[in-house]
């Protein structure tokens, strides 16, 4: 597939678009746009408001927040494990737990 050519002030448009967006994603954004997300995040850094004044300050928040989304969704997933885990264990009365006793026969 061929990659798609942009023109610079189409990335500066869709940068200013995710900057004054308030609490849109950068996944969101891009989707709109039909662009790739990592292609707006390269964008954000090299044309965004903070890449003149300290690249490494845009980057970080963007990896903190990055890294906040992953965390968070990765808690969404366990908690659903832990659920379906303690519904399956409903239908095992037999097992017993470590430290349980075992019944004398």
């Amino acid at each position: 597939m061929p990659s798609k050519t942009y023109t610079e002030q189409f990335k500066r448009d869709a940068v200013a678009l995710y900057e004054n967006s308030d609490g849109a994603s950068i996944q969101k954004i891009a989707t709109d746009l039909g662009i790739n997300r990592v292609t707006l995040k390269n964008w954000i850094t090299k044309y965004g408001a903070h890449a003149s004044t300290s690249k490494n300050s845009a980057a970080t928040e963007l990896s903190v927040a990055e890294e906040n989304r992953q965390l968070k969704k990765e808690n969404a997933l366990l908690r659903e494990e832990r659920d379906i885990l303690r519904k399956a264990a409903k239908y095992f009365p037999g097992k017993r737990r470590t430290g349980d006793p075992l019944p004398v026969r």
